[in-house]
C-alpha cells in the first residue's frame, strides 16, 4: 500500500484567496489533486487542512472528502507544510502503515494519474528509495518517500523544512524521468491561476 499526504493547510498568502477551492476546468484545485492520486493508485489519499472556520476551510474540507480524501482537521493552523505533512503521518500510523508516502503539495493542478501510476510502480519496484520526478532535467512533485524515511522528518531540526530530509538521503534518491510538465507547476500567484483559466 502506498498512500499519499496532502499538505493542505497553508494560507494562500501570494494568491490573496484560498487557492485550493478555485475552479479549474469545473473541478476545485483540491479536488482535482485528490482524484489524480486516487485514480493513480495511492491508497488511502490524506488531505490535511486548517481548522473549519479559517476562511474557505469549510469548502475545502467538504471538497477533500466528496473527492474520497481522508481529511485530517488541524486543532490550530500547522505553521508550515513539514507540520502539516507530520499530522497526516500520526493518522496513517494508527492502522496499517503504508510502504511508502507520496507526499503532494495541494497546490499542484497538473498533476495526473498517469504520473501518480508511474510514480507508484516504481515505488512498488525500489521499495528503498526516493523517488522524485524530473521533466526535461528539473525536479519536481510529487515525491515519494518510504515510510521509514518519512517518519525520519521528525527528527530534524525544528527549522528544517522537508526538503532537509531529502537533502540529507541525496544518495537514497532516485529521479524518475516524466513526460508531464505539470510536476514543476505550483500555483502560487494570481498570475499562475491565470495561466490555467485564462478566460477567468
Amino acid at each position: 500500500m502506498i498512500a499519499a499526504i496532502v499538505p493542505a493547510a497553508g494560507r494562500s498568502e501570494r494568491m490573496g484567496q484560498p487557492k485550493l477551492i478555485l475552479s479549474i476546468a469545473g473541478r476545485t484545485v483540491i479536488t482535482r489533486v485528490v482524484h489524480a492520486l486516487r485514480q493513480g493508485g495511492a491508497v488511502p489519499v490524506v488531505v490535511v487542512t486548517p481548522p473549519r472556520d479559517a476562511p474557505g476551510a469549510g469548502l475545502l474540507i467538504d471538497e477533500s472528502d466528496r473527492a474520497g480524501a481522508i481529511v485530517v482537521i488541524a486543532e490550530t493552523r500547522p505553521p508550515d507544510m513539514r507540520a502539516s505533512f507530520e499530522l497526516g503521518l500520526t493518522h496513517l500510523e494508527r492502522s496499517d502503515h503504508p510502504s511508502a508516502v507520496i507526499l503532494t503539495p495541494a497546490d499542484s493542478p497538473g498533476i495526473t494519474a498517469a504520473l501518480v501510476s508511474q510514480l507508484v510502480n516504481r515505488a512498488e519496484a525500489i521499495p528503498e528509495a526516493i523517488l522524485t520526478p524530473t521533466f526535461q532535467g528539473r525536479r519536481g512533485h510529487p515525491i515519494v518517500l518510504p515510510w521509514a524515511m518519512a517518519l525520519k522528518s521528525r527528527e530534524l531540526p525544528q527549522s528544517a523544512g522537508l526538503n532537509s530530509l531529502v537533502a540529507l538521503h541525496a544518495s537514497e534518491v532516485v529521479e524518475v524521468e516524466v513526460a508531464e510538465p505539470g510536476v514543476l507547476d505550483d500555483l502560487d500567484t494570481p498570475e499562475d491561476y491565470q495561466r490555467w483559466v485564462p478566460s477567468q
